[in-house]
């Protein structure tokens, strides 16, 4: 029998969207650090959590880093 995989940080980013409201009001623009639907901390910068990321979870690990915003910004490529 062949398991389906999720994709990848899905279970990440339902959390995030299930939390974002509550922490909107105390970290709004900051950065959260999230895996396996923990938090590891919020951060000023995407650098700051992205080094705390790998300290934390290592190299080889999956892990979201995601701006807590109330809309998310739409980038356009051409």
């Amino acid at each position: 029998m062949t398991q389906k995989r999720k994709p990848a940080l899905a279970q990440e980013l339902a959390w995030y969207e299930t939390n974002k409201k509550a922490w909107l009001g105390a970290h709004r623009g900051k950065f959260v650090l999230v895996s396996d639907e923990t938090v590891a901390g919020f951060f000023s910068s995407y650098e700051d959590a992205l080094q705390a990321g790998l300290q934390t979870f290592g190299v080889s690990a999956e892990f979201l880093i995601k701006q807590v915003v109330e809309q998310e910004p739409v980038f356009v490529i051409y």
